[in-house]
């Protein structure tokens, strides 16, 4: 590798390392690379970041932070919330099992993992105190269960995944599917264990009236899963305009039916959707152009043939791969990282037989534990801006819940059906 390629590539990782902004870290890497290399001008970084964000699956991420936004301010969220207590409520405790199943509902609209703790975090950290759960086990249940906001579709990460690698983005939300519910299994089997080894919360009484009622309360919750997903499979629109549809349908929700969202309000709303989309966008951009410059330079093609070369055992080149995985989210953000790792990664996966939606699902399952990992841990410093509790306790405390996720992540990972079961029917 050329001095100045590797220099390059040196101080952005430091900067990384460093804590500095990724944006920029990405940004003043690709421009190093350029001006070492000479193989493009400088004024290549601005057009290509431009082309990079001008994609019309692309269009689908803001519109889905919106419908996030909307969801917990329209009273959609609450519904989910009585439904899933109606159901698992029964059990012990039951309040940890009713906000880790609500987060899962809750992602089969909203597509985002910082919303899902958020709203689940702010509507379930009050019930849980109340039952006598400690709060560093309730924020890490709701930090932790936040975690499949982007395995169950809609799902942000798959879109730029899809992006990346053109692989069908409706494909990627079928078969995130089962994967996202199979995560939230195994942390219910976790909460369970907890709750009853320290005696935490109460039970409810199991009503099966109750369900029917709370399921006919929440029909407007899943009516907008069925128009998002049903519209899409059923080839009605793409999943970039199922984003806008989604948005619609949570206004109309919220503004007249369950009238949870006030018009006067609609504004801030959508100013806080626009500010979170305008910290991803840049980083989406300056990603795209940091992964072209490289695969210019062949380093992506020399990547993959030096992971070949380690072993000729693919399940060692698999482990190495997750462990790559793991590493990369727990200093960097999931979206950087499809982009720049997924054309690296994903021919290595072909090669070794995963279809590209399986390894799809694997690759943003492994990267969403990052979302629980320190020092980035996005879940884990919303849970404790919410609950008052120190970062660092938080993911202590979800130590069960983090190995519940790997028994999941194992298992996506050997059985390539739990993936491809409803994309091949």
């Amino acid at each position: 590798m050329d001095l100045g390629i590797a220099l390059s590539l040196l101080v952005t990782v430091v900067l990384l390392l460093l804590g500095v902004e990724i944006v920029v870290c990405l940004g003043l890497g690709a421009v190093l690379l350029t001006a070492v290399t000479g193989v493009f001008t400088l004024e290549n970084v601005s057009m290509a970041a431009f082309q990079g964000l001008n994609s019309f699956p692309l269009i689908a991420m803001p519109l889905y932070i919106l419908t996030g936004d909307l969801i917990g301010e329209s009273g959609i969220a609450k519904m989910l919330t009585n439904f899933s207590r109606a159901v698992l409520g029964w059990l012990k405790g039951g309040l940890a099992l009713t906000t880790l199943l609500a987060c899962g509902f809750f992602a089969a609209i909203s597509g985002s993992n910082s919303a899902t703790v958020a709203t689940m975090g702010k509507i379930m950290l009050p019930e849980m105190k109340k039952d006598g759960y400690p709060t560093d086990f309730a924020a890490a249940t709701a930090a932790y269960g936040g975690t499949v906001g982007i395995i169950i579709p809609p799902s942000i990460i798959f879109i730029i995944y899809g992006v990346s690698t053109g692989t069908p983005v409706g494909d990627l939300f079928l078969g995130g599917i089962v994967p996202g519910f199979l995560m939230v299994a195994c942390m219910c089997l976790a909460a369970f264990y907890l709750s009853s080894r320290h005696r935490w919360g109460g039970q409810f009484p199991f009503s099966p009236r109750t369900v029917l009622r709370s399921a006919w309360d929440a029909k407007l919750a899943f009516g907008a899963s069925a128009v998002i997903l049903g519209g899409i499979y059923g080839g009605v629109f793409t999943p970039s305009e199922a984003g806008a549809i989604a948005v619609a349908y949570c206004l109309i929700v919220g503004v007249l039916i369950t009238r949870g969202i006030k018009v006067s309000r609609i504004p801030e709303i959508t100013e806080r959707s626009a500010t979170i989309n305008g910290f991803i966008a840049p980083i989406v951009a300056m990603a795209i152009v940091f992964s072209q410059i490289l695969s210019f330079l062949q380093l992506p093609q020399n990547g993959v043939k030096a992971l070949l070369s380690i072993s000729e055992n693919p399940t060692i080149i698999v482990a190495l791969m997750l462990l790559v995985l793991l590493i990369a989210g727990t200093i960097m953000e999931c979206t950087p990282n499809v982009i720049l790792l997924a054309p690296l990664l994903t021919p290595v996966a072909i090669q070794l037989g995963f279809d590209p939606v399986h390894w799809g699902v694997v690759m943003v399952a492994t990267l969403a534990l990052g979302f629980v990992t320190p020092p980035v841990g996005l879940n884990l410093f919303v849970a404790a801006g919410i609950s008052g509790v120190s970062f660092t306790r938080i993911a202590m405390r979800g130590s069960l819940y983090f190995l519940g996720l790997l028994a999941a992540l194992l298992l996506m990972t050997s059985i390539p059906d739990l993936s491809l079961f409803l994309v091949r029917r």
